[in-house]
């Protein structure tokens, strides 16, 4: 049994390093435990943006932002879901994240604010993006921690798998782990669940949404915090919300995981393909401008999946839809992945794709038929060219997960709660072991990483007061 730690935080990544830095700095004895071997969690497989209004940085740049006006354009894009005291108040506390980011070094590229044109538009550029991606941030965590480490503050468990909760008379007092087969017992006055979603787990995505997306994932984020919350009595929240990023594909010989490698933002690229579903069907205006529509409209389709459907006059005229190399491009034509069909005739690209082969001619033909006289049933705008002359292409797409709505159940102060909302004493979480569906069913930019910061930063100047 190891005693003397004021707080325990659960899981070294995108909230839990603030958390334990912010409290080292107080003065109070931290333990940090972590599952993978090294701190950081998903953050090397995030694209780092975070947002936040009213920022040194905004006003450098000349750009009027305020919390209101970041409130009022997250009710916009969310529809007014999600929970407004938890999203207000990551609103008002983000710019002192951001600070304190950049206190510890890190960066971004360009040192101003931006429009994020991969999720709805905020009115006012907001999102800030990491130089180096995620591990823009872990730069900064290390140098956040080292100090306290030095002093003696914080002490770093890696490889260590918190097991349970220990709660006694109805406190939670400490955790039980796991360090390379050996058991070891911490206690504390006070411990911090931030051990990320639940992406790796295909049991709870089983239990909670019914189904097994394709996702962008760690091994090591497999939803213990709500396994461990659930054990000490709390619950969770926001499982029927869901929404998929739109767009993944798979690459070659890769695990099923899918991500983002051709250009299907029409704001960044218009498409000169058209979409089908399983069923050989269209399903949407290729070109419809709001993201949030273009993800609802994959998760209505069968398996989440889609074809982008083009010919080779497009494929040579056309601006590149692939961010490989053409090389590349061609060994994925050439070999047997099943997500990449090339064939002579719409019919063969029908059958090796196992769509209906009379409906989907039928949906080329009907498409061809009003891009020639530019007035699409769909309603899209951007008519280039026809799909007329083989070779023929089929690119299977998916709706792809990349963060879990569902989490931990917590109150305003971020206390762990029961069914019965009822706060469980000295039980703490944030990040995204919350689940981000507190900020709404929606993709608000820059969001989930800034949210996890500025939480992990609150617990962690607040616990103990």
């Amino acid at each position: 049994m190891t005693d003397g730690f004021d707080i325990i935080v659960v899981g070294a990544g995108t909230a839990g390093v603030p958390a334990a830095a912010a409290a080292a700095a107080r003065g109070l004895k931290v333990a940090l435990v972590e599952a993978a071997d090294d701190i950081g969690g998903t953050l090397v497989l995030s694209g780092g943006s975070i947002s936040a209004a009213g920022t040194a940085m905004q006003r450098a740049a000349g750009v009027a932002d305020d919390a209101d006006t970041h409130f009022a354009d997250a009710m916009r894009i969310n529809h007014g879901t999600g929970d407004h005291v938890l999203l207000r108040d990551w609103i008002e506390r983000a710019p002192e994240a951001i600070d304190w980011l950049l206190e510890s070094g890190w960066t971004c590229t360009p040192f101003e604010p931006v429009f994020a044109p991969e999720h709805d538009l905020y009115t006012t550029p907001r999102t800030y993006r990491s130089t180096e991606q995620g591990f823009s941030l872990i730069k900064a965590y290390r140098n956040a921690i080292a100090p306290a480490i030095a002093a003696g503050n914080l002490e770093l468990f890696l490889e260590t798998r918190v097991e349970d909760v220990i709660v006694e008379d109805g406190v939670a007092r400490g955790v039980v782990a796991t360090h390379k087969g050996e058991e070891i017992r911490l206690k504390a006055r006070a411990v911090v669940l931030t051990t990320g979603g639940f992406g790796g787990s295909k049991e709870l995505w089983q239990e909670i949404h019914g189904v097994v997306p394709l996702r962008y994932h760690i091994d090591t984020v497999v939803g213990d915090g709500l396994k461990l919350a659930r054990k000490a009595g709390g619950t969770s929240w926001f499982e029927d919300t869901l929404l998929p990023s739109f767009g993944g594909t798979r690459d070659l010989g890769a695990p099923a995981a899918a991500w983002v490698h051709t250009v299907i933002v029409p704001s960044v690229r218009q498409p000169w393909e058209v979409y089908v579903n399983a069923e050989g069907e269209r399903f949407m205006p290729e070109d419809e401008p709001i993201i949030d529509s273009r993800e609802r409209a994959i998760m209505r389709q069968s398996d989440w999946s889609f074809w982008v459907i083009y010919d080779e006059a497009i494929r040579n005229e056309a601006p590149p839809l692939f961010k490989w190399e053409p090389e590349k491009l061609e060994q994925l034509f050439e070999g047997f992945d099943e997500d990449y069909v090339r064939a002579d005739s719409l019919e063969e690209l029908a059958t090796r794709c196992k769509m209906p082969v009379g409906t989907f001619t039928n949906t080329i033909d009907t498409y061809n038929r009003g891009q020639k006289v530019g007035s699409d049933m769909f309603k899209r705008q951007h008519l280039p060219a026809p799909i007329a002359n083989g070779p023929f292409y089929a690119v299977r797409h998916y709706g792809y997960s990349i963060t879990c709505y569902p989490g931990i159940q917590v109150d305003h102060d971020l206390r762990v709660t029961g069914a019965n909302g009822e706060a469980i004493e000295g039980l703490y979480a944030a990040g995204e072991a919350i689940g981000i569906g507190f900020l709404g069913h929606s993709f608000l930019s820059g969001a989930i990483v800034s949210s996890a910061v500025t939480f992990g930063r609150k617990l962690g100047q607040t616990l103990l007061a």
